[in-house]
């Protein structure tokens, strides 16, 4: 857990925020790179539902583990993939 560098002495022109408007700007943070980044809302979409269903934050944190872990792995597949065609082509030559 990260420590508050402001905590107990909030800033002057902000002051202190809650945990709702953190979320909110987090949230319209979100909305703004979704909106640079149409083709992901399908993948923010199937994130969103499998949170919703995964309890409270400890199990919504399990689950954004495996869905960053499968991730890794795909590119993990397609780095590999790319490094063959590499060999392949430099071969060749």
């Amino acid at each position: 857990m990260q420590a508050n560098p402001n905590k107990g002495n909030p800033s002057p022109c902000h002051g202190p925020s809650t945990a709702n408007q953190r979320l909110r700007k987090a949230l319209a943070k979100r909305e703004r790179f979704l909106n640079r980044r149409p083709h992901l809302r399908a993948y923010q979409a199937e994130i969103d539902r499998i949170l919703d269903n995964s309890g409270p934050p400890e199990g919504r944190m399990a689950v954004l583990g495996m869905l960053l872990q499968g991730k890794l792995l795909d590119m993990q597949s397609e780095f590999y993939k790319l490094s063959k065609l590499l060999q392949q082509d430099s071969d060749s030559r």
